[in-house]
């Protein structure tokens, strides 16, 4: 698991070592949401940051989130399969940032 240092509350985050989907690895530097530089050897104060949370990604892949689009949440009526809530939190530790729910109930 990624190791993290906190921040001071800039809601800016250096991914240190992340490989770009085919690519090498490299930092990436958010800044509200958006990607303010990447390259090597990245400060956690660049790019008009200060401060960044600092996250170990060596070994991991980046990738923009995910959507799926055939999901079965199962809800109503089956809800001892599946529920909104626990299909959308695995969803969203899986890396997914949308999901599109089926038509599979009752």
């Amino acid at each position: 698991m990624a190791s993290q240092q906190q921040d001071a509350g800039t809601g800016a985050y250096l991914i240190r070592g992340a490989a770009i989907l085919g690519g090498a690895p490299e930092d990436l530097l958010i800044r509200d949401g958006i990607i303010a530089e990447r390259g090597q050897n990245l400060s956690a104060d660049g790019a008009g940051v200060r401060n960044a949370t600092v996250i170990e990604a060596a070994g991991l892949v980046a990738l923009p989130g995910m959507v799926d689009i055939h999901t079965h949440l199962r809800e109503p009526g089956r809800e001892d399969a599946e529920t909104v809530e626990t299909g959308t939190r695995a969803a969203a530790l899986g890396g997914y940032t949308a999901v599109h729910a089926m038509a599979n109930s009752t």
